[in-house]
């Protein structure tokens, strides 16, 4: 099958800016859209695009200014690889390593010296495919604010399954509704999950259970779940570190600054109710951002013994190019959406609605639109809150 060009060209600028490699863009192209197209075809598509791995000319300034721009909000804590891609994947922009470091080095000293002399001691993990272990967590570092938020991560490849912020990560339908989504959009259940023992996880534990129930394999019916304390869940409590890295520690950063200005009260649940109103759908547009950058990241080989490396997104959706086989079972679609309509909340709950509702009127009094940066979510905070 030959590329259509248009479409062709508009995927082929989708997987460059996520940062794949020549060869994984091709393998790509022919798994998931059938299309035909050899490096040499590749390169010269990408040639008359204007795309190139290295430093495009006279964009030194522009590096300059979206580094900048990064370190003074959720990039400050990121490194030059991850600064790279951040910079590829959100700006457009391409720069070498060397070029980014240097920048960092010029423009953020202290957080560059910081990182060089942070240590990790890493755990050799062993799992043999997607959906073969699924890690299943709630992060509490901003649920002061309101905003506590939950993900999955999948043992295997590493991949992000989903990251959410909501009103509440305690409530087990929340937590289902998120389990529910990720079951609907693989069209089937992990063999499986690992989660603590809190109650918000009780639904999604029965749920694990029913659905591998009649099962024959090793880990059916009840053994489909492990039930463990948050610390032995360690590969999503590690990532919850990159989490931060990544940009969740200039959100605790903003709301401490704040709070300690006498803006923000952790105790007055109109302050709660009208910070969640102003800065939910940023904040859950931030973790999309931070879950999409992850899941197309190189992670690095740590030695000969360890989980294969790779991309999150590659080693998911083709494991078999990485010695892995999916570990999904299939499920009855009737059953499923069944326990979906009795379990799973529908749309987005910012706020209790009467709450809601009184902010909205506010705004449109105020003629104030709904805010899409943390600096315009301040701003509306301000003038909806009345006690401020």
């Amino acid at each position: 099958m030959l590329l259509n060009l248009f479409e062709g060209d508009e995927l082929i600028r989708e997987y460059f800016f996520a940062g794949y490699t020549y060869s994984e863009i091709i393998t790509i192209l022919n798994r998931r859209h059938g299309t035909t197209i050899s490096l040499r075809q590749l390169s010269r598509r990408l040639r008359l695009l204007g795309l190139r791995r290295h430093n495009m000319p006279g964009n030194e300034g522009t590096v300059i200014e979206a580094i900048r721009r990064e370190i003074e909000g959720s990039g400050s804590s990121l490194g030059y690889r991850a600064m790279t891609r951040r910079l590829l994947s959100s700006h457009g922009i391409v720069a070498s390593r060397q070029t980014v470091a240097a920048v960092q080095r010029e423009l953020d000293t202290e957080g560059v010296r910081l990182r060089q002399h942070r240590q990790f001691t890493r755990r050799i993990y062993i799992n043999k495919g997607p959906n073969y272990l699924v890690h299943i967590d709630g992060y509490d570092k901003l649920k002061p604010y309101g905003f506590p938020i939950h993900g999955a991560i999948c043992g295997f490849s590493r991949k992000i399954l989903w990251l959410k912020v909501a009103r509440s990560n305690n409530d087990p339908k929340v937590v289902a509704t998120f389990f529910l989504e990720y079951l609907n959009a693989i069209n089937g259940v992990p063999r499986c999950i690992r989660t603590d023992a809190g109650t918000e996880n009780v639904l999604v534990q029965d749920m694990q259970m029913a659905f591998r129930w009649e099962h024959s394999d090793d880990m059916s019916a009840e053994r489909s779940v492990i039930i463990g304390s948050s610390h032995s869940n360690q590969r999503i409590e590690r990532w919850w570190l990159s989490n931060r890295q990544g940009g969740c520690q200039y959100w605790i950063d903003l709301f401490k600054d704040m709070e300690n200005a006498g803006l923000l009260s952790t105790s007055d649940e109109l302050h709660i109710e009208c910070v969640r109103f102003c800065f939910m759908d940023i904040i859950q547009k931030e973790l999309d951002r931070v879950r999409m950058e992850w899941n197309q990241h190189a992670i690095r080989r740590n030695g000969p013994e360890d989980s294969p490396s790779g991309k999150p997104d590659l080693m998911y959706y083709m494991p078999e190019l990485f010695g892995g086989v999916d570990y999904k079972v299939t499920l009855n679609q009737r059953d499923l959406d069944q326990v979906s309509s009795e379990f799973c909340y529908t749309g987005p709950i910012r706020c209790i609605s009467e709450t809601e509702a009184q902010f909205e009127r506010e705004m449109r009094r105020k003629h104030l639109r709904m805010p899409v940066t943390a600096d315009e979510a301040i701003e509306v905070f301000g003038a909806l809150n009345p006690a401020v």
